[in-house]
């Protein structure tokens, strides 16, 4: 019998009640997807063209360099995701406290599940059920934007990077990790009808925002009529 899919593995998952007892705050678009995929190019932009502010999706306390390098190389993996988890968990309570509408935000907790979930889909579940205890109390972003692009493309653009950056995002640069990836995010997208997807491969910078801004305005109508 051939070995499941990661798909179908997450299959009998499903998430938690996020943000049930979450504070107010502005509306959050998260721009989400593999290393490469165009992520933070994609922010700014659709930051700039809908005239918000633009913010990491964890709080930049969380990125002293030595730190992030152990936590992202060296930690145990549970460790890690804790780690990550509360500097996405911060950055939004920080958000509460700002006046803006709408924020455009680059990556969020999604990253830590994806990445996890794509090194071993047994690690799923426990992170679930690590949060579900305080699950209503996580205000997760009402937009979430996944760029997809293939495994190529990713190591093209991870190629022209320099320092630690290319360093941590090589220790992903496999076929299987961005599959698994690939797969845990479709199976977000079929959890959460917010979550749209923008394919990258062969599209310029500029193409990429014009679709996501029109798939954000589209999510934010839905977002207003309910």
């Amino acid at each position: 019998m051939p070995a499941a899919s990661a798909e179908e593995g997450f299959g009998p998952l499903s998430l938690p009640p996020f943000g049930q007892k979450a504070g107010a705050g502005p509306v959050v678009v998260a721009i989400e997807g593999p290393n490469g995929a165009g992520k933070t190019t994609l922010s700014w932009a659709l930051s700039r063209k809908l005239g918000v502010p633009w913010c990491l999706g964890t709080d930049e306390a969380w990125f002293a360099e030595s730190l992030k390098v152990r936590m992202i190389r060296d930690a145990e993996w549970w460790a890690s995701a804790m780690f990550f988890l509360s500097g996405c968990l911060e950055q939004m309570r920080l958000l509460r406290t700002r006046p803006d509408t709408l924020v455009v935000m680059d990556r969020c907790l999604w990253s830590t599940f994806a990445v996890h979930a794509a090194e071993s889909f047994n690690r799923l579940p426990t992170l679930l059920e690590m949060v579900r205890p305080i699950a209503e109390y996580i205000q997760i972003p009402q937009i979430t934007v996944v760029l997809e692009a293939s495994f190529s493309t990713c190591q093209e653009r991870i190629s022209n990077k320099t320092g630690t950056a290319r360093a941590l995002d090589q220790l992903t640069a496999t076929t299987g990790f961005h599959m698994r990836e690939r797969e845990f995010y479709h199976w977000l997208g079929r959890q959460a009808p917010t979550v749209c997807f923008i394919e990258t491969d062969k599209q310029n910078a500029e193409e990429v925002a014009a679709n996501a801004l029109v798939a954000v305005k589209a999510k934010l109508e839905e977002i207003r009529e309910i």
